[in-house]
């Protein structure tokens, strides 16, 4: 379009029929009047791909001790490393659901006090998903 609108005084002074002409004029010089076509190549608009949401599931954690007892208050940690854990913290019966997390590979780190923590591999599957851990307590009793 040339540089009609770089000037900013004479942008100014043309009113809206003269902006309007200029740009009927500058696209017609860009189509070719036999074909409808633009002289220029057309530009491929990039299309955007589905983004699928990734499928969570729900885990029950069951903490216990080497005699069969829940732990109450251990916290539960699923993790990948570089990335926030999904936590959850077992309730008086040892136990408690850990939400929403993607399938795929993850660390489990439990932890409770008085007790060694404990840290094992977890792949989280599509479907049901449970998982016992036994905390050996620290003075080995």
């Amino acid at each position: 379009m040339k540089d009609y609108w770089k000037d900013l005084s004479l942008r100014e002074a043309w009113s809206k029929r003269e902006r309007f002409n200029v740009i009927l004029n500058y696209l017609d010089e860009k189509l070719d009047s036999s074909s409808g076509q633009t002289n220029e190549e057309p530009v491929e608009e990039p299309t955007a791909e589905p983004v699928e949401e990734p499928v969570t599931v729900n885990i029950s954690v069951h903490v216990k001790d080497s005699e069969d007892n829940g732990i109450n208050g251990a916290l539960v940690e699923i993790y990948q490393e570089n990335n926030d854990p999904y936590t959850g913290t077992t309730g008086t019966a040892g136990g408690c659901t850990v939400r929403n997390v993607p399938i795929g590979d993850y660390s489990i780190r439990v932890s409770a006090e008085d007790y060694i923590t404990s840290v094992d591999d977890l792949t989280v599957i599509d479907g049901e998903n449970n998982v016992e851990i036994i905390l050996e307590l620290e003075n080995g009793e």
